[in-house]
């Protein structure tokens, strides 16, 4: 029987991959999925890489280049197991992984949210302070968790919560994991908190979420579709927020250069997204951040009201 899923997208970094798969226990109950998304060279990795060749590791390659959605799209289509784990190919394990897969086997949630660390990528002992559980830990309130860990990592998830309510990744170059966090969050009927790191993130240069590089406005726009997506996705099941959310991807186009910012505007007129309050909320973004000490993200931007009527309607499953 396979008890966990973990599924792992890759593009051009081979001997990150391999240091990720090492970190994964050898185990009959485990199916690691690895959706090569049409890597220079990919043809030769079962030969360069010997991680591959274990025998509960599945190889895939597509052949279209669609970015990460698309292949953790495909690895759900070959999941069988009875838990979903994800990993990004640059990150790894910690040694608390084995021992949580052990215990949890048989939990009953429908996710089971973890905390996770942080460092640098080839400095592994450079150690950056992070905590997913924070807002959590600080309210009490699982709304923090399910809408806010926007993440696909760091979390044991119900395959057949993911199933049921046919929950896929977007297939943008950017947030492809945004809304599928959210909506697997906002699905699950009960969740479990655990606070032990199982996960290491990854701080690398050029990676997708962290690069010097100005970003094309393709991938801008792509940041805006997943945000205006989620917002959208909120407001239907009656949460709020205080600003419209595709306005920090309108600061990161604003920062770049005012021509990006123009052509961000134009993208989301011509896409149907909320333009107008997009530029009214980057104005009083930017007034709130002159005004306030406290920086603006998205777990304060969720409405107070939502916050307590949630906290209202929600009994935490712990």
């Amino acid at each position: 029987m396979i008890n966990y899923s973990i599924i792992i997208p890759h593009y051009n970094i081979p001997n990150l991959l391999a240091r990720c798969l090492r970190s994964i226990p050898e185990r009959e109950d485990i199916q690691v999925i690895v959706v090569d998304d049409n890597s220079l060279g990919n043809e030769k990795y079962l030969e360069q890489i010997p991680e591959l060749s274990r025998k509960n590791i599945e190889f895939y390659v597509t052949k279209d280049g669609m970015g990460a959605g698309h292949a953790r799209n495909v690895g759900l289509k070959h999941a069988k197991g009875k838990w979903l784990v994800f990993s990004d190919s640059d990150d790894f394990f910690s040694d608390y992984f084995s021992e949580c897969l052990d215990e949890y086997i048989n939990d009953d949630h429908d996710i089971i949210y973890f905390n996770v660390n942080s460092c640098d990528c080839y400095e592994t002992s450079h150690i950056h302070e992070i905590n997913k559980l924070k807002q959590f830990q600080n309210t009490g309130n699982d709304i923090f968790l399910r809408i806010c860990y926007t993440e696909p990592w760091g979390k044991f998830i119900k395959n057949s919560l993911v199933q049921d309510n046919n929950i896929k990744f977007q297939e943008t170059k950017a947030h492809n994991d945004l809304l599928f966090a959210v909506r697997t969050g906002l699905s699950a009927k009960s969740v479990l908190v655990v606070d032990k790191p199982i996960y290491w993130y990854v701080i690398r240069e050029g990676s997708l979420g962290h690069s010097s590089v100005n970003e094309s406005v393709e991938k801008i726009c792509d940041r805006a579709s997943a945000w205006h997506a989620t917002q959208c996705f909120l407001n239907e099941n009656g949460i709020e927020t205080t600003l419209y959310l595709p306005v920090f991807i309108c600061i990161r186009a604003l920062k770049q250069d005012t021509i990006c910012f123009i052509k961000l505007i134009l993208f989301m007129r011509k896409n149907n997204m909320k333009y107008l309050k997009a530029i009214k909320d980057t104005i009083r973004y930017l007034f709130l951040r002159m005004t306030n000490i406290e920086a603006l993200n998205y777990h304060n931007m969720l409405s107070e009201d939502s916050v307590v009527k949630w906290n209202r309607s929600n009994r935490l499953c712990l």
